[in-house]
């Protein structure tokens, strides 16, 4: 075949130059293996990510979160209602152990016949309040009435608070209370093994206030791997 043929044969062809083409097969490999790789890869099982040391920790901690969480609604809850039960029952008569506190107090010239008075009594009838003057014992059952009185405008408004929805839901709030305080207890008293579950134990001690024992809280824990 004469060698213009071939020439102008070779002419018409593409140009096709070395990176092209190593770069074609290049990308060919790639994808074989890929290929390769993804057959073996779903064929072999899948080892579990290990589980943190400290996993119960973070656990609990989640629990306790979920429980402070429900605490503090019911704590908004019970503050609207007991607003709305205290400014529906009217103003708030003078509680009892206040009125003590205040008195009442035996006037002065009462005090003094009093005393005059027990010079004259026997150590046997001093128990007995017979040998008070008249106006004494007069005093001594006015204050009584006024006692009962007081405690019985604190006992109805206490009554009307209540059928008002006052404190109805104190029992799910001390229960929700302990719950989370007894997360915080089982925080406490599992041994730690990283720093990230000692912090956890350290916002469980803070949440609780500090009440929980520093022996309680460490007795368990040994030192950092």
């Amino acid at each position: 075949m004469p060698n213009t043929t071939v020439r102008a044969a070779a002419e018409r062809m593409p140009a096709i130059n070395r990176r092209r083409l190593l770069n074609l097969t290049g990308a060919g490999l790639a994808l074989a293996v890929t290929s390769t790789i993804a057959g073996k890869a779903s064929a072999a099982p899948i080892a579990a990510p290990a589980e943190h040391p400290d996993a119960e920790l973070f656990r609990l901690e989640q629990e306790m979160e979920q429980a402070y969480a429900r605490m503090k609604r019911l704590e908004r809850a019970s503050s609207r209602a007991d607003r709305k039960a205290r400014k529906a029952a009217g103003p708030e008569p003078i509680r009892p152990h206040e009125w003590e506190k205040r008195g009442p107090k035996m006037p002065e010239h009462l005090s003094e016949m009093r005393q005059t008075a027990l010079k004259s009594v026997l150590f046997v009838n001093f128990l007995s309040t017979d040998w008070e003057p008249a106006p004494v014992r007069a005093w001594r059952d006015a204050a009584e009435k006024e006692r009962g009185r007081v405690r019985a405008a604190w006992d109805e408004y206490h009554a009307k608070l209540k059928e008002l929805g006052y404190d109805a839901n104190e029992d799910a709030f001390n229960a929700c209370c302990s719950e989370h305080d007894e997360f915080a207890k089982r925080i406490c008293s599992i041994p730690v093994h990283t720093f990230e579950g000692m912090a956890v134990k350290l916002r469980a001690h803070v949440r609780t206030g500090g009440e929980i024992e520093k022996e309680e809280m460490y007795l368990d824990d040994y030192a950092f791997a």
